[in-house]
């Protein structure tokens, strides 16, 4: 063999190396291909590489293609080489069960930010997972934390004056005071929302309309690399990685963005944990309560802004403007709302309870969401290990398993022919029980079985009280009806110059 060697020239060593360089990837493609070759996918590349689901992910246009997704290649769809995703309910209900042996793809680990601890959302583990859950539910859930509502309540008042006091122009005269714009109003609220709730103090971005830290426009110039990193296993394995966040990651020295958001996040929780410090009823109290010590604490808190900002702000956005758009549903929101505080059902804010018992204010709610999720990735679970058969198709073991949203809350099978239409009314002409099976499938956008966002009190409760308020006191027309925004959707929807402008009209 040595001898062989000796008498080879160094060029031919070299065309060697590299026929066996092209023989070793021809024989992986074609393994890697023959794995899943019998499911459907959007593109040759699909059958082998992760490149086709990240090209769609950065382009900016991830909602359209996953909707449309499923009418081209049915309900099973293979977008990479161990991925496939599906609009059937079903499956989403089966593969999230309880005991069923699915787990987390790693996708999940692109929601960590600290090098060293996980949050709720990026431990994939369904034993660790619950475990995490037990300790935290009850924060979210609000059976603990009566300030849950007072905080919502706070921020909502501090909407309304905002609104009041810089953007509504009377009714009956011409326009003094600027457009609004929507996107950074409903983003400022969110963020407010989640840092009053988090950590006992909202820090400021509404009450001072300023994007403190820069952290917003930070965090939506990053949406289109960290949603296409999660999109690409190779990628997320290392830019996730301990030692690179150790490294790269957000520091408490930075001095704009994620980082610089951490050191008051953290100040906030380091005085939670003082000896002097005394007990409170609201999240992080009840997040002591149960165990979490201070950088459980900070880890949560910091995730809750990650997740509860966008993602809550895109779906205010969607209620308002699909209402706004259509005049019929406009008017009869309008008459619900004046009936309601004409006949004294409702407080100043309205509660949650009260927003619950109006149907066209939760169909409006529900149809938003249906029209416009607020999250667009696939969040995938992986196939236990024995393989499991899927519509039909006999998965193997360790294939990750999407959940394409985008395309079942548009399919005209469980929603009607007119699915890819804003309409209320499709829930309120149907019977209770037919009503709250469709309102279920609607919240399937937030998860279900042991992985649901355990956010999701907070997200309607923000939903409900600031549409509702909103259309109490003002009416809102968009600036520029035929562009009225720049809409990209990185994992959710962003549209930063959403003009509109705004009246007062007091019901």
């Amino acid at each position: 063999m040595t001898g062989l060697f000796q008498a080879m020239s160094w060029p031919s060593v070299a065309w060697l190396a590299a026929a066996l360089f092209i023989l070793y990837h021809t024989i992986t493609a074609f393994y890697t291909w023959r794995r899943l070759a019998s499911i459907p996918a959007p593109s040759w590349i699909a059958h082998i590489s992760n490149l086709w689901v990240a090209r769609v992910t950065y382009s900016g246009r991830q909602y359209w293609v996953h909707r449309d997704l499923h009418k081209k290649h049915g309900p099973l769809v293979r977008v990479g080489p161990n991925s496939i995703v599906t609009n059937d309910p079903n499956v989403i209900r089966k593969i999230t069960g309880v005991n069923e042996g699915w787990h987390r793809d790693s996708y999940y680990k692109t929601g960590k930010f600290n090098p060293y601890h996980d949050n709720l959302f990026s431990r994939l583990s369904p034993k660790e997972h619950t475990w995490a859950k037990s300790r935290t539910i009850a924060a979210y859930s609000g059976r603990e934390t009566p300030d849950l509502e007072i905080g919502v309540n706070e921020l909502v008042k501090t909407l309304l004056e905002k609104i009041e006091n810089g953007y509504a122009n009377h009714a009956d005269a011409l326009p003094t005071l600027p457009l609004m714009n929507l996107g950074k109003t409903s983003n400022y609220f969110t963020i407010d929302v989640i840092t009053r709730l988090a950590f006992g103090e909202a820090f400021g971005y509404l009450s001072e309309e300023k994007d403190h830290f820069n952290f917003l426009a930070s965090l939506h110039d990053l949406w289109p690399q960290m949603s296409t990193c999660a999109d690409l296993p190779i990628l997320r394995h290392i830019l996730f990685s301990p030692t690179f966040l150790a490294l790269l990651g957000p520091k408490l020295t930075d001095q704009a963005g994620f980082g610089a958001l951490m050191k008051p996040a953290n100040d906030l929780v380091a005085e939670r944990f003082a000896q002097t410090a005394k007990p409170k009823q609201d999240m992080l109290g009840s997040m002591i309560k149960h165990g979490l010590n201070q950088i459980e604490c900070e880890t949560e808190g910091l995730f809750m802004i990650i997740a509860g900002t966008e993602s809550t702000a895109a779906a205010i956005r969607s209620a308002i403007i699909h209402t706004i758009t259509t005049p019929r549903v406009y008017q009869k929101l309008k008459q619900e709302i004046a009936s309601a505080v004409h006949e004294g059902k409702v407080s100043t804010p309205i509660t949650f309870q009260e927003a619950k018992t109006l149907p066209y204010l939760q169909a409006i709610v529900y149809e938003s969401i249906r029209m416009r999720p607020p999250l667009i990735g696939f969040f995938p679970k992986v196939v236990p290990p024995q393989g499991e058969n899927i519509l039909g198709y006999d998965v193997p073991g360790g294939t990750a398993v999407g959940n394409n949203m985008s395309a079942f809350l548009t399919s005209t099978e469980y929603f009607g022919p007119d699915a890819d239409t804003f309409s209320p009314e499709r829930f309120m002409v149907l019977e209770d029980a037919e009503r709250k099976q469709m309102e279920r499938d609607v919240e399937l956008a937030f998860g279900s079985g042991q992985w649901m966002c355990v956010g999701k009190t907070i997200a309607f409760m923000e939903l409900y009280k600031s549409v509702f308020e909103i259309f109490r006191a003002f009416d809102l027309q968009l600036a520029q009806p035929f562009a009225p925004s720049d809409i990209l959707a990185y994992g959710v929807f962003l549209e930063s110059n959403l003009m509109v402008r705004v009246t007062k009209n007091a019901v």
